[in-house]
């Protein structure tokens, strides 16, 4: 009887040791997803066509990111093509802000804009090279050069904080500001 259990289990044994090998060869010969990354290296990459991401607090929508293209990289963070993030203030304003290229880290969520960075506010307009949502503080960072420009004002300057919920502004450097009715523009010293 022990004879019999003994070479039940060595044909299991085997048949599943068969199985597992059959299995292994055939998913390498599936096809996958090889990126060449800028270093050289090759990985393999998630990309997803018009991603859509949305972080809503109390029921009211924060931000909505959404962009052509994702890739996630190995890093954790996702590189969008052609993002848009659209910020909503307290009382509800849609502030978008556009670039060619930005990341996402889908753990802090934070994000990262680089190249043509555009964000309208109202009837202001902001023009850079490189700005960050910092989801944690609820900011919008600017670290270098900008521009905004308005109907009856323009400024420029370099390093800009702005607060998402109670619209506080502060600028680092270098400030400049154009006003072509002073009486309107509504600053308070």
């Amino acid at each position: 009887m022990w004879r019999g259990i003994k070479w039940a289990f060595l044909a299991l044994t085997i048949g599943s040791a068969c199985v597992a090998l059959l299995l292994v060869l055939q998913a390498g010969n599936a096809k996958q997803l090889h990126i060449e990354s800028p270093d050289g290296a090759k990985s393999q990459q998630a990309r997803v066509d018009a991603p859509l991401i949305i972080e809503r607090k109390a029921g009211k929508m924060i931000w909505r990111l959404k962009a052509q293209k994702a890739e996630q990289e190995l890093k954790g963070s996702m590189h969008l093509l052609d993002p848009e993030l659209e910020l909503f203030s307290e009382d509800g304003k849609r502030i978008p802000i556009t670039g060619r290229e930005a990341w996402f880290n889908p753990l802090s969520k934070a994000i990262h804009f680089k190249g043509d960075v555009v964000a309208h506010y109202d009837e202001w307009v902001l023009y850079s090279e490189d700005v960050s949502y910092d989801h944690a503080a609820d900011t919008v960072l600017i670290p270098g050069d900008f521009r905004i420009e308005g109907k009856l004002t323009k400024a420029r300057g370099r390093g800009m904080t702005v607060w998402r919920v109670d619209h506080h502004v502060r600028i680092e450097e270098a400030a400049w500001i154009e006003d072509r009715h002073p009486n309107q523009m509504g600053l308070k010293p």
